[in-house]
């Protein structure tokens, strides 16, 4: 992959939300149409996210299950950080992540939480939804972080799920829409959240949350 298409999947999907922005027609304007264009990359963004599913699924329960750890009624002990840490650990340095291998991995972290666990991150999960609309890509939550998965800074995301909010983007560039950039899913097939390109400053920044995230679940499983 090059530089320009490795971007890891918190801006991929920032970027989403810039186009959907620019769609909108500003106050007291009518009549704005996306050019058809920016319909086909949109529709593009559309069908690799569907296709990731299970994916975004995987990334979204991590992010919740930070939540959770902050909760002493649902904080997980050190054997289910364990199970956890066993279940991803064989992804970490994967170049890809197949739907089956999120599937998997997923399937083997709910197998280590009990059902209070499992209800605290359906809610989380929904309630996420409802903010945006239906669309759960990997947004961060809130701050404060658990099992010390997160590192100090502003604009944190959760567990290395996305940048600092629209700075950590990619500078818009050329084609419709003057900040759209062109997407190419072929490109992104099959990627691997846990092994971002640290070419680039933005999977820099991702390398660094994941390693807290790990570290956060080898502390918590070695504690007593």
């Amino acid at each position: 992959m090059t530089r320009r298409w490795t971007l890891w999947t918190g801006i991929l999907l920032w970027a989403l939300g810039a186009v959907v922005a620019v769609a909108q027609p500003p106050p007291g304007a009518g009549g704005f149409q996306m050019t058809p264009e920016m319909q086909r990359q949109m529709e593009a963004w559309r069908k690799w996210r569907e296709a990731h599913e299970h994916t975004f699924r995987l990334t979204s329960t991590l992010r919740a299950l930070e939540e959770i750890d902050r909760d002493p009624k649902t904080k997980l002990t050190p054997a289910q950080a364990k199970k956890i840490l066993d279940v991803l650990q064989p992804y970490r340095n994967k170049p890809k992540m197949t739907q089956d291998d999120a599937k998997n991995a997923l399937k083997g972290i709910k197998s280590a939480l009990n059902v209070t666990q499992l209800n605290a991150i359906a809610r989380i999960e929904a309630e996420r939804r409802n903010r945006r609309g239906g669309f759960g890509g990997p947004g961060g939550g809130p701050g404060g972080g658990g099992m010390g998965m997160r590192p100090g800074g502003p604009g944190g995301g959760g567990m290395g799920m996305r940048p600092g909010g629209p700075g950590g983007a990619p500078a818009g560039g050329g084609g419709a829409g003057g900040g759209f950039r062109a997407f190419d899913p072929a490109r992104m097939k099959d990627f691997n959240p846990f092994k971002p390109d640290t070419s680039t400053p933005w999977g820099q920044r991702a390398a660094e949350r994941w390693n807290a995230f790990f570290k956060g679940l080898q502390q918590r499983a070695s504690s007593k």
